[in-house]
């Protein structure tokens, strides 16, 4: 595809003049009209070379030639028959956008997708796992769990060779679909076994992990349901907000562009920290280059835009780059990163738009098994010049990273992006590196946290059913035993320490545990759910890009790639195509 973009925009043209090749025109030869001819009129065989005319004919030539030039005159801009200001033309609409907020999206159901809607529970919620429910109260605890599957004695390579692009996509796409508020003051602190060697050194046994627990309202059946704070579509509201006040705080109102410094790095807040569309965005210096990628993206589209046609006006340019950019963005998803996570067949075909779909996103989906990711990344960020060798400033150690925009602002987003291409990712499974494990967000007893902890007493406090109720509701097969041929291997043995049967094991550990099934990278249970969400997502929006543009135009988008827009926007360009694979250039190099 080419690196300009433009020609995917909507075209903003002047209505055409009709006195075009398909006017009748005057043909002379030798300074006499044709005989029988004034373009498509005909004289009944009077000749206009006749050197008599009768004043009969003369009258019908005049009276033509004024029909003909009212005719003329009434299809001109402006004009009509009565002469006024009017045009008999339809004026041409521009082409419909995502509201900020996802509003009115479904025509029916004007709320589906919007901020604000509940999780969907595709799962029926099982209250007696909840936080103090009969089930949970005799689980292990998620610490005590964590630290019997989940702590990594080994670095394993993915199976399919996909680099940390690939994990840092999709947490970038995570943060454009899902966002949970906060309660206010309710905690369910996660208990920590006796003698942890990095939460209990002292061996107190009192010590407990902080948890705050999700905002919830009361649904219609009159059970807590867990809230979405952004809009489920892909729809950019990473780069763009889910609100209208955060919206115009990122715009520049100037060339429909959103606000850069000179270094074309986004804009700061007062502590410091890189402001962008979601409040995630500098979680990790690996986020927060990619929101500057896209940020820059929109930009650049902005530019060829007004190049296009500088008649338009700044709302107008921001609303064309900002439909464009996330037309970009689900192409890439569903193009790209999706076929290397689930397979090439999994997602059924695209057949249009279908507004009884439900895009809001499920309980399940979010809590459980779209965090497949946490357990693909190392513990080093790679920054790599165009060469592929370490930079000056050196590789990011990510226990030092987290939301620390000074690590990207040092040496900027290339190296970043170049050492995401390069490394390989780790494999999926319920190993995850310390750096996440003991050391998120600082280190223990300053600040730090174990995300296994968090992600399995986020399962519970969202009341997630069991695995195998799970699976019944599904429709997929209950796994009786730790000895099944489902799990991946040796990991039976270690849900055995810790749970008393399958029936017990929380969603999303149990995800990470299943073998692989297919082509996917993870197994049938996180597939099935995630096949179903992706598929929602695609088929209840209204103004998915595949629904929205056609020809050349959606030609283009689906050769797009990540690769492309990194190379726009960067001065990065010894990329392979397919960034989401990893090159292991940094591996090749000689020292």
């Amino acid at each position: 595809m080419s690196t300009n973009f433009i020609q995917n925009a909507p075209r903003h043209t002047q209505p055409q003049s009709r006195l075009n090749q398909d006017t009748p025109v005057l043909e002379k030869s030798g300074g006499a009209h044709n005989q029988g001819s004034f373009g498509s009129f005909s004289f009944g065989g009077n000749s206009l070379n006749s050197t008599v005319f009768g004043n009969t004919v003369v009258l019908q030539l005049i009276i033509q030639l004024i029909q003909l030039l009212l005719s003329q005159l009434s299809q001109l801009p402006g004009g009509n028959e009565q002469g006024g200001n009017e045009t008999n033309e339809t004026p041409e609409q521009a082409p419909e956008n995502y509201s900020i907020d996802g509003q009115g999206n479904n025509k029916q159901n004007t709320g589906l997708g919007s901020t604000g809607q509940n999780y969907e529970r595709v799962l029926e919620s099982d209250t007696t796992r909840g936080i103090g429910g009969s089930t949970e109260v005799n689980l292990s605890s998620a610490r005590e769990i964590s630290n019997a599957v989940s702590a990594q004695t080994e670095s394993t390579e993915n199976r399919k060779g996909l680099s940390d692009m690939f994990w840092l996509w999709g947490q970038f796409l995570d943060h454009d679909i899902t966002l949970s508020g906060e309660s206010h003051g309710d905690t369910a602190n996660i208990a920590v076994p006796q003698g942890d060697p990095w939460f209990d050194p002292f061996n107190t046994g009192t010590a407990e992990m902080g948890f705050t627990r999700s905002e919830t309202v009361v649904g219609d059946d009159g059970q807590n349901q867990q809230v979405n704070h952004i809009t489920s579509f892909i729809d950019g509201s990473n780069i763009y907000g889910s609100d209208q006040e955060t919206s115009d705080r990122l715009r520049d109102f100037s060339g429909g562009k959103l606000t850069v410094n000179e270094s074309g790095m986004m804009p700061k807040n007062d502590d410091g920290h890189y402001m962008s569309g979601d409040v995630r965005a500098n979680e990790n210096a690996g986020l927060t280059s990619m929101h500057t990628l896209w940020v820059r993206e929109h930009n650049r589209v902005a530019d060829e835009l007004v190049q296009e046609n500088p008649a338009l006006s700044d709302e107008e340019i921001y609303q064309d780059a900002r439909r464009i950019v996330t037309a970009e963005m689900q192409a890439v998803t569903y193009n790209e990163f999706l076929p290397l996570l689930l397979g090439d067949d999994t997602l059924s075909e695209y057949d249009g738009y279908d507004a009884e779909v439900n895009p809001n996103i499920s309980s399940s989906f979010a809590t459980a098994a779209y965090r497949f990711g946490h357990s693909m990344i190392s513990p080093t960020l790679l920054r790599l010049d165009e060469g592929g060798e370490e930079i000056a400033e050196g590789n990011l150690e990510l226990r030092d990273a987290f939301f620390q925009p000074e690590s990207v602002t040092e040496a900027g987003i290339d190296p970043i992006l170049r050492g995401a291409s390069s490394q390989t990712a780790q494999a999926v499974d319920n190993q995850v590196i310390d750096d996440l494990r003991n050391f998120l967000f600082g280190p223990p007893g300053a600040g730090g946290l174990d995300l296994v902890s968090l992600n399995i007493q986020r399962g519970r406090d969202h009341e997630l059913p069991g695995y195998n109720d799970a699976r019944e509701q599904m429709g997929l097969s209950r796994v009786e035993s730790f000895d099944d041929p489902i799990w991946q291997d040796g990991v039976g043995a270690k849900l055995a320490q810790v749970y008393d049967s399958p029936d017990d094991v929380d969603l999303w550990v149990a995800g990470l545990a299943e073998k692989h099934v297919g082509d996917s990278m993870v197994g049938e249970t996180s597939t099935q759910i995630m096949k179903e969400q992706f598929e929602n997502l695609r088929d209840g929006d209204r103004l998915f890009y595949q629904n929205q543009f056609s020809g050349q135009e959606l030609a283009d988008l689906n050769n797009l790639s990540l690769s492309d827009i990194i190379q726009r926007n960067t001065d990065v360009q010894n990329i392979q195509d397919n960034v989401m694979v990893a090159s292991n250039i940094h591996q090749s190099v000689v020292v």
